[in-house]
């Protein structure tokens, strides 16, 4: 992802368009209150999810791989938060989890079995024992057009920047290797007219059942649950995410 301009209006546009997806955080705050802290929060970006637990009192370290979003996130100076700038395929901690989240599809954004496996690998070595690894995954990536051109897909006014933002979306296809790569254009003009224009990237992997349950196997994971919505309902054809809870298969020492 391209996160230098974007980072600054990623809280706003999840409010804007993300009107399902932000009902997550009830799940992960259930599967705290379940599962108890400390909570690593994987791939927490601005610190949406992490902010909601440590108003519940959690202890969490935050991680992720974007310094401006960590930048955002410690501006909100929220108690009880670590940040930790690295990367979720290799990363060292001197702490173990009884919760590690990923969420917002987050894990997707991992493209080969190999970045994948590497994940779970630095993940399983900071679970506590009997610690558990929940992540929320997006198994319908692969729908629409192979190729979509640049379509508006909103326009907003954004009160924090004082200007008005459109953004244009538009995506390509891999279907042998099971990828979707959009590119998304904001043209933002302010209220002097000045106008500012800059893009971000992403890539998808498509991750379905069957697909993590060979993951989760390979890696040393057993699967404990599989909700299908964020009320922690059963999985249906229907269910727009699959959100994992695992655990580690044998013990590590």
């Amino acid at each position: 992802m391209n996160l230098n301009e974007y980072a600054k209006i990623y809280d706003w546009e999840f409010e804007l368009i993300c009107s399902r997806q932000k009902h997550d955080v009830k799940l992960w705050k259930k599967l705290a209150q379940h599962y108890g802290g400390p909570i690593l929060d994987v791939c927490c970006g601005s610190g949406r999810v992490t902010q909601a637990l440590a108003k519940m009192g959690f202890v969490i370290t935050a991680l992720d791989n974007s310094k401006e979003m960590l930048k955002i996130l410690k501006n909100k100076h929220l108690r009880n938060v670590k940040t930790v700038l690295a990367d979720m395929t290799d990363f060292s901690l001197e702490q173990k989890f009884k919760l590690i989240i990923i969420s917002y599809s987050s894990f997707q954004q991992l493209l080969t079995l190999k970045d994948q496996a590497k994940c779970l690998e630095s993940i399983k070595k900071h679970l506590a024992e009997d610690g558990v690894l929940a992540m929320d995954i997006n198994p319908h990536i692969l729908e629409g057009t192979d190729i979509l051109e640049n379509e508006i897909a909103f326009i907003a006014d954004n009160p924090e920047r004082n200007s008005r933002i459109t953004m244009f979306t538009s995506h390509k296809i891999d279907r042998k290797n099971k990828i979707k790569h959009w590119q998304d254009t904001y043209v933002e003009i302010n209220a002097e007219g000045k106008r500012n224009e800059f893009k971000n990237f992403i890539s998808l992997k498509e991750c379905d059942q069957n697909y993590m349950k060979m993951l989760f196997e390979k890696t040393g994971y057993k699967i404990i649950n599989i909700f299908g919505d964020f009320d922690g309902g059963k999985v249906t054809a229907n269910s727009d995410n699959m959100i994992y809870a695992v655990k580690s298969s044998y013990k590590t020492f």
